[in-house]
């Protein structure tokens, strides 16, 4: 009989262990598909009208294309800087009052710019639209950052793998439905659709997923139950190592200049196939790339297991870097539409993995701050890529075979500079 109880008093705390571990779980895991569907969400809505937003300029007033495309100029410039003003900002105050309330707010705001945008009269209050987009909204790296403290850093790659691909699907299906949508309720009606939908996800992100822990020492939610109400955090000084250092360069790198290919990409392949059948030819392109960066996220969050975190950056850089070398021979659409959706695919697969590091490299009670800086990174990006595509734009062939170079030397460094993340430390 002694043995027995002894026996059950060593088994009954393991049992209520595995229970109360198993019920976090899966709670944290509805937390991160509504998350992911909110995100979703969002991501389509958006990209309902930033397709025909030259085409809206005119109706508002651009006297010609080239000024409507200057307005677009405009718009995203202010934009950008926007976000490069904002995003960092918002990190912090994320870290101090919850990564919940700032994706709420992202979202709400979201809704708010694009009312903007419907309400508009002039090509410049779509400039302000824009400016105001950058200022208040940025719901992805919300998003990444609430993910990160969500789950336990062992499921972070395939926990944000799942957001990024629901941002891709969104991303891909939006110029469509709001295409769509556009046709029967005109360029407004399309842009007021989309500005109900990313309030409708935030109100359903508040009343589905639970607030999370804000302070100094956040535990992990396979450690804890309720979330504790600390508000001292760590030092801003402490986040700043070499190794969320490599996981910025990383992310610079790769965003800016897949956004290079994408603003070359079409040039070149009107110089492939000439006339009429460019712009075919370019949507094609642009559907292949959008199924590829939905696959490399899949693949990513099977693939990029803990401790192969590293090799898969790697992996993905250099095979990037390979084929863009394939670009200069395509000698052809199809082959230039293939080689163009890999690669998408290859640079999508890096954003999860680049993400997961650098939530691995910054304390649990930081990452908001982490991620507003990669989002102040983000921005950066943006401009530069399609500067450096318009640099080159004299031999496409040679810009490529640059981009090719830069992927390469970037996994290079990754191989040399950057360190395996520990999870379970």
């Amino acid at each position: 009989m002694a043995a027995a109880q002894r026996a059950g008093l060593g088994w009954e705390p393991h049992i209520a262990t595995q229970v109360v571990t198993a019920v976090e779980d899966a709670r944290a895991a509805r937390a991160v598909w509504t998350i992911a569907l909110c995100s979703g969400i969002a991501s389509l809505s958006m990209n309902f009208w930033i397709p025909f937003v030259p085409l809206y300029m005119k109706q508002l007033g651009a006297t010609s294309d080239a000024n409507a495309l200057w307005w677009m100029g405009v718009a995203a410039l202010v934009q950008g800087i926007g976000r490069f003003v904002a995003g960092p900002l918002w990190g912090v105050l994320s870290d101090r009052f919850g990564r919940r309330a700032m994706f709420l707010r992202a979202l709400y705001s979201a809704s708010a710019t694009m009312a903007v945008a419907a309400l508009a009269t002039q090509p410049w209050h779509i400039a302000a639209a824009f400016g105001l987009q950058g200022l208040f909204s940025g719901f992805n790296p919300a998003a990444t950052a609430l993910i990160s403290v969500t789950v336990s850093d062992r499921k972070l790659n395939s926990s944000l793998s799942t957001t990024t691909a629901a941002q891709y699907i969104g991303n891909m299906l939006g110029p469509l439905v709001g295409g769509l949508l556009a046709l029967s309720v005109g360029y407004r009606g399309a842009i007021i659709g989309g500005a109900i939908m990313p309030a409708l996800a935030a109100t359903y992100a508040m009343l589905a997923v639970p607030r999370d822990a804000v302070g100094r020492g956040t535990p992990q939610p396979s450690e804890t139950g309720a979330a504790p109400a600390a508000v001292e955090i760590t030092p801003f000084r402490a986040l700043l190592t070499m190794q969320l250092g490599f996981a910025l360069l990383i992310w610079f790198v790769s965003l800016a200049f897949s956004q290079s290919l994408r603003v070359a990409a079409p040039i070149a392949l009107e110089q492939v196939v000439g006339g009429a059948a460019a712009a075919a030819v370019v949507t094609g392109a642009f559907t292949a790339a959008g199924l590829g960066g939905v696959i490399g996220v899949v693949v990513a969050q099977r693939l990029a297991r803990p401790g192969q975190l590293k090799y898969a950056l790697i992996a993905t850089s250099i095979g990037a870097g390979v084929v863009h070398f394939a670009l200069p021979w395509a000698g052809g659409s199809w082959p230039f539409i293939i080689a163009f959706g890999v690669i998408a695919m290859l640079q999508a697969a890096m954003v999860p993995a680049t993400n997961t590091l650098i939530a691995s490299n910054a304390p649990r009670d930081r990452r908001g701050t982490a991620f507003g800086l990669a989002s102040g990174m983000q921005a950066i990006a943006f401009a530069v890529g399609p500067m450096a595509a318009a640099g080159f734009a004299a031999s496409f062939n040679l810009g490529f075979v640059l981009l090719g170079v830069i992927f390469i030397a970037l996994g290079a460094v990754i191989a040399v500079g950057v360190r395996e993340p520990d999870f379970a430390r």
